[in-house]
């Protein structure tokens, strides 16, 4: 016994230490920043025991391994056709970034409509979905259970009783920002729906990460809609009911991108439903060569698709000659997100960010005007839109090219969901957003240094607590 005892005395320290050693050799080849990387290797060997343990709790990005375990179906997307560079077009370097981040060309599209908030976009989906003969894709972050979603829903349910072919993939955790479910509508109506990982407490399914934020309808392969909006009332902005009304835009797209859209769709129909075969997709639109407006579809996620749109963005604004336009809800840029905004305002590129002065996520709100310092020290223009929150998500680069789709620029959007934007090289398309994003500038308010240096030391707290759980926001 005596044995035992002066063996485990001697043993034990040692096996402390290797653990340790261990845990800050796996936090040394696998943390990419250096200052997390020396501060877990600091925590493991000054707490040798509980170091390690928080380490394996905290400090281990799981989110990107169970993405790419689980998201694996391969959709063969071969037959869809490209363009390096349209005859008679000149979008370099900004169409270059693109196609070497994801080794696709650009696809032509005939018609950019844009939606201002629900009260344009539902009646236009409506109206698709009524005139649909074929098939009917659909895929919403939040589809609510009120007024608007319930239309929707009985829209689709008149579309499938006279044959047309609905299916609907809901996000498992933004099913349950309104109750009741709206899939316990669907399935009283014998929609066909899946559920973007589900959360269940048996089995235990847990997970808030890795959500799918993308939101899209394809209608008859004609028509594609994508944007910023959801499926709800509270983007209906007019409604004098609605206490917490949300301003937002959305488009609809025809042409060849619109293959790209449903193929996008078919990936996670297929990944819902669990059938990992490699399949082949193929689209019902031509390149149309004489189109004015062309685009490319970026679908970023945990998986390997991770980082994506983060590096699309920093290429796009490191490209910049003349402007940079970005109106985001979310503003938590990534170190060399703001780096590369402050070398452009350095070499005099225009740089203005519009951000709404009331958010819906108010931690994120004060995690933001923890880290603008460094961009208004530099002279960026940040200003904030007064009155009702401002959802819109769009980036406009010099005077050809835009950017739109479901991201925000903040760690969640760009690092833990599956989101999907739309490149567009359009000159007058940029022209138009360009009307909107100034609609909005030319009220909203700046940003100073001295305001932010008035900050009471409480909300300096607050603020600087809320930036320590910025990469989760």
């Amino acid at each position: 016994m005596w044995q035992i005892q002066n063996t485990l005395f001697w043993l034990l320290p040692l096996l402390v230490l290797v653990w340790g050693l261990l845990t800050a050799s796996h936090a040394l080849l696998h943390k990419q920043d250096s200052k997390a990387a020396f501060g877990w290797i600091a925590l493991c060997i000054i707490l040798p025991v509980a170091g390690p343990i928080l380490y394996l709790l905290f400090g281990i990005n799981r989110v990107r391994s169970k993405a790419q375990r689980d998201y694996i179906t391969k959709m063969n997307r071969d037959a869809l056709d490209t363009l390096s560079m349209p005859p008679g077009k000149n979008f370099v370097p900004h169409a270059m970034i693109g196609q070497r981040l994801t080794r696709k060309g650009l696809t032509s599209c005939h018609e950019i409509q844009i939606y201002e908030n629900g009260e344009a976009l539902y009646p236009a989906m409506l109206e698709a979905i009524e005139q649909a003969e074929k098939r009917i894709l659909l895929a919403s972050y939040i589809f609510d259970s009120k007024k608007t979603g319930k239309s929707i829903a009985a829209a689709l349910d008149r579309a499938q009783r006279r044959g047309v072919e609905v299916k609907v993939i809901l996000d498992g955790l933004g099913e349950y920002m309104y109750v009741p479910r709206i899939g316990h509508t669907l399935k009283r109506l014998g929609i066909d729906f899946v559920r973007f990982n589900p959360i269940s407490i048996l089995p235990p399914s847990l997970n808030i990460n890795m959500r799918n934020h993308r939101k899209m309808m394809i209608v008859d392969s004609k028509v594609g809609f994508t944007g910023g909006q959801n499926i709800g009332d509270h983007h209906l902005a007019d409604a004098p009911e609605n206490l917490h009304s949300v301003r937002d835009v959305h488009f609809s797209l025809t042409g060849q991108i619109v293959d790209e859209l449903e193929w996008a769709f078919w990936k996670d129909w297929h990944y819902c439903t669990g059938d990992n075969q490699t399949l082949a997709f193929e689209g019902n639109h031509q390149l149309d060569l004489e189109s004015e407006t062309w685009t490319r579809l970026i679908v970023d996620g945990p998986n390997k698709d991770l980082d994506k749109l983060n590096h699309l963005i920093l290429g796009q604004i490191s490209a910049a000659s003349k402007r940079v336009f970005i109106m985001t809800p979310y503003f938590l840029p990534t170190l060399d997100l703001m780096g590369a905004l402050i070398a452009a305002e350095l070499r005099g590129v225009e740089v203005t960010v519009l951000l709404p002065r009331n958010n819906n996520i108010k931690l994120a709100d004060w995690a933001s005007r923890s880290i603008i310092r460094e961009l208004l020290e530099a002279d960026v223009d940040i200003r904030y839109i007064e009155g009702k929150f401002v959802h819109s998500k769009l980036l406009l680069i010099d005077d050809q090219y835009s950017l739109i789709g479901t991201a925000n620029i903040d760690p969640r959007s760009l690092r833990l969901n599956y989101e999907l934007a739309v490149e567009v090289f359009s000159a007058d398309f940029n022209a138009r957003m360009e009307r909107y994003f100034l609609s909005f500038c030319k009220d909203a308010k700046p940003c100073t240094l001295s305001q932010l240096n008035s900050r009471s030391l409480p909300i300096r707290l607050r603020d600087s607590l809320a930036w320590l759980f910025s990469p989760y926001l």
